[in-house]
């Protein structure tokens, strides 16, 4: 899905984070405010009017002022609202669908990528039709649906896939950075965007893959492989979903690591965690080296470094820290540097 097909660069955008700021839940609304590359985020609707937004995530590209309101958020110039929180299981609160209701009566285009679908409850889609407002859900898979074919094994553009122990632990926010960094320094790079929040931030190629159908998610992933190499990719850079150890996401990540068939993955950690984010039924927790060795088992990858947004932990490969320049530098040097021979 590309956004950049629906909206002008620059749009001015307020996202919402109604409940969530502060918390893992608000992952879509600190990725807009540190990558966004379509929308220009003007405020954050929450409850803390009269804060900034560096005070609940850092670092971030817009430092922008909360306001607790849609018509603030319309005298401060947004032209759309985004939707910024994701709960477990994509449900929509009734904070957050005040907020929806009152950005449609206005007339303002809502951006909403929970599992709850906006553009198919009657009540929203009548209030959008009164104003002209447009409802774009991008959770949803594409049109043609595709199994997988095994053309991915023949491509020559590097792969590199970045993948996490569990959820939220900065996979998109590390592959993005390594994106960007990528093309500083000239790269022919691009990114494959597989949750919301890399097709909101203005990705030229990706679905929302757990969105898709199970037979199929390795096919569309393969395809948006192709596609980005197709338009002269030569570094692909893969933002990984879940875990493969995760009961609640592992069939996701998997379809995911078949589909890319990455050459390196670079994997996030956080070593502060014990049991799996909100599934504390799960008698298990993220492990860095059961990770590793699934993924390495599981496909033709090599997992070359760990990376950690808060920290470090102990392994015997370097971990790297993506907000650091000279680590990021030091990760596409490992890729760049390799010389790979993909098998036929």
């Amino acid at each position: 899905m590309k956004l950049m097909d629906l909206y002008k660069l620059g749009t001015p955008a307020a996202i919402v984070a109604w409940g969530q700021l502060g918390t893992s839940h608000a992952k879509t609304t600190y990725g807009l405010l540190r990558h966004s590359r379509l929308f220009k985020p003007v405020c954050v609707i929450a409850e803390h009017e009269g804060r900034m937004a560096e005070e609940f995530v850092r670092p971030l590209r817009y430092n922008v002022p909360i306001v607790s309101s849609v018509e603030k958020a319309v005298e401060m110039g947004a032209e759309v609202v985004i939707v910024g929180v994701s709960n477990p299981g994509g449900v929509l609160n009734e904070d957050v669908a005040k907020i929806i209701r009152e950005a449609l009566r206005r007339g303002l285009d809502v951006l909403n990528g929970l599992h709850f679908k906006i553009s198919q409850d009657p009540e929203f889609v009548e209030l959008a039709k009164k104003t002209g407002a447009r409802i774009v859900d991008v959770r949803v898979p594409p049109p043609e649906l595709r199994v997988f074919s095994g053309d991915v094994y023949r491509r020559r553009a590097k792969v590199v896939a970045v993948f996490g122990t569990d959820c939220v632990v900065g996979k998109r926010t590390t592959a993005v950075q390594l994106w960007e960094r990528a093309m500083e320094r000239g790269l022919k790079a691009g990114f494959l965007a597989t949750g919301q929040t890399g097709i909101l931030i203005g990705a030229e190629v990706g679905w929302v893959i757990d969105a898709i159908p199970s037979d199929f998610v390795s096919g569309v992933v393969e395809e948006c492989v192709l596609e980005l190499e197709r338009m002269g990719k030569e570094i692909i850079f893969v933002e990984g979903q879940g875990a493969l150890r995760h009961p609640a996401y592992g069939q996701v990540t998997l379809g995911l690591l078949y589909g890319c068939d990455p050459n390196y993955v670079f994997l996030v950690h956080d070593p502060t965690r014990k049991q799996f984010g909100s599934f504390y039924k799960i008698p298990k927790g993220p492990d860095f080296e059961e990770e590793r060795k699934l993924i390495e088992t599981l496909s033709n990858a090599k997992v070359i470094a760990g990376v950690c947004l808060n920290g470090s932990f102990e392994t015997d490969l370097p971990v790297f820290n993506p907000f650091n320049e000279k680590d990021l530098d030091e990760m596409i040097d490992m890729i760049v540097e390799d010389q790979i021979t993909l098998e036929i």
